[in-house]
């Protein structure tokens, strides 16, 4: 079977383009730009898990480069360093077009959600202030993930555990108590008891001699008034002769 070389040209044509396209999609994924950062700025961070060169950076939320280099820090820039737990430096490349970057910028690692790519995110700063200049040194923030956090929550979990074995001695030894103690509750509770009775028998009596009491002044009261009339009575008589007595007395 003999072949027409438009065939070859054909083929040939299809491989190209598929190299084009394949290099194409490399070169977009990789975040590759041909034209180097005209404006780069140097990030210290204690730790970068999830960003690699080529991470986007964001400045006020927006796209404004690229990370285009990490290295770490020598020992003697660490001691250097104001802060002693930085050990990756980042550089990233900021796009034309992105205004001077206020000093007092601030420079998280984050990400849209907890499965997608982290990025470098720059806050937007105060404007009006003073800028930083081309190249300048800043101290990153480090990310709060569910890696750091879970790490964060480490010991406050052991202390929890700690708290819970604590409490369970406690209740076990309160439980002990308590059975040491419920047997001696009971005669306690017939002695009381005992007591309550015999209080409402002193009561009974009381109430009982207070009503006596209640009669026999009853009693005195109308024996009193029975016998006024007749006690004023024999007065009057004496006062009678005594005054008869007196006046006798001088006639004589």
């Amino acid at each position: 079977m003999k072949r027409n070389v438009s065939d070859y040209i054909v083929a040939l044509f299809v491989i190209t383009c598929s190299i084009v396209l394949l290099a194409a999609l490399t070169f977009a994924l990789s975040g590759y730009r041909l034209k180097k950062p005209t404006r780069t700025l140097q990030i210290n961070y204690e730790d970068v898990t999830g960003v690699k060169v080529n991470s986007e950076v964001r400045y006020a939320g927006a796209p404004a480069g690229r990370v285009i280099a990490m290295r770490h820090l020598t020992a003697q820039e660490r001691e250097a360093s104001a802060n002693k737990k930085d050990a990756v430096t980042v550089t990233i490349g900021l796009n034309e077009g992105i205004p001077p970057l206020p000093v007092d910028v601030t420079a998280t690692l984050s990400s849209d959600t907890m499965l997608s790519p982290k990025f470098v995110a720059l806050s937007a700063g105060t404007p009006g202030g003073q800028t930083l200049p081309n190249n300048a040194e800043i101290e990153g923030h480090p990310s709060y993930g569910l890696e750091q956090i879970t790490a964060a929550a480490g010991p406050l979990f052991d202390n929890a555990n700690k708290l819970i074995d604590n409490l369970n001695l406690t209740v076990t030894g309160l439980k002990k108590d308590l059975d040491q103690f419920m047997p001696k509750l009971g005669p306690l509770a017939d002695s009381l008891k005992t007591d309550v009775d015999n209080l409402q028998n002193v009561l009974k009596n009381v109430e009982s001699m207070a009503k006596d009491a209640d009669k026999v002044f009853g009693s005195a009261d109308l024996f009193v008034k029975s016998t006024e009339p007749e006690s004023g009575y024999h007065i009057r008589q004496g006062a009678c002769r005594n005054a008869r007595s007196k006046t006798e007395s001088h006639h004589f």
